[in-house]
């Protein structure tokens, strides 16, 4: 990488809601309508990625509250215990808040779905929003889409090649780099209402 992102404290607990596990079929509690004032800035995020990676942290998903808690104080001590290795960015990631589809190839990157479960369907309309990291960069690759309906099928590129956010450059990604999604909704008509669901993986098409 070319900047290590900072450490954050590792916390003794996180919100009771959320549970991570490093298998595909990893369970979280239904996202609950807990108040976040904000969401977690590009950094907090890109170190909070980072940290799960190191301890092997797959995927997990839960509220916007857990996602706040999780960014000012880092993931919990000995959460996957030894380091696993990381999945392909490809195949079916299943969670209690939703569930990920993802594809890679030299061509094309790692396309991506999501379906948000019917867990979220008392949010009615959504925001969704992705943060996408390759090899410790951001992808200038996905704008918010407003206003949509909870059932709607999300869906979005990572360009083998794309251009770095905040950056004129482009970067290519090479077999073996470390690849975070971050995914977040807040209902349209109770912003306090929302959910995130995160997947780990190794780009190795």
């Amino acid at each position: 990488m070319t900047a290590r992102p900072r450490r954050v404290a590792i916390a003794a607990a996180c919100g009771a809601v959320l549970l991570l596990t490093t298998t595909g079929a990893a369970q979280a509690e239904t996202p609950t309508a807990d108040p976040v004032s904000t969401s977690p800035s590009s950094p907090d995020v890109a170190a909070l990625m980072a940290q799960l990676r190191e301890q092997g942290v797959a995927q997990g998903g839960g509220s916007l509250a857990d996602l706040q808690e999780l960014a000012a104080s880092g993931p919990r001590a000995g959460l996957a215990g030894a380091k696993a290795r990381l999945p392909k960015c490809r195949g079916t990631f299943r969670n209690r808040a939703a569930k990920v589809v993802l594809q890679e190839s030299k061509k094309h990157g790692v396309p991506w779905v999501v379906k948000l479960s019917r867990g979220n369907a008392p949010m009615g309309r959504v925001n969704f929003n992705a943060k996408i990291f390759a090899n410790g960069r951001e992808a200038n690759v996905y704008q918010e889409h407003p206003n949509k309906v909870w059932y709607y099928q999300f869906h979005g590129p990572l360009p083998r090649k794309f251009a770095v956010k905040g950056s004129s450059r482009k970067y290519t990604m090479k077999r073996g780099d470390d690849v975070s999604f971050l995914w977040t909704w807040r209902s349209v008509r109770d912003p306090r209402s929302g959910g995130m669901r995160f997947v780990n993986c190794e780009f190795k098409p």
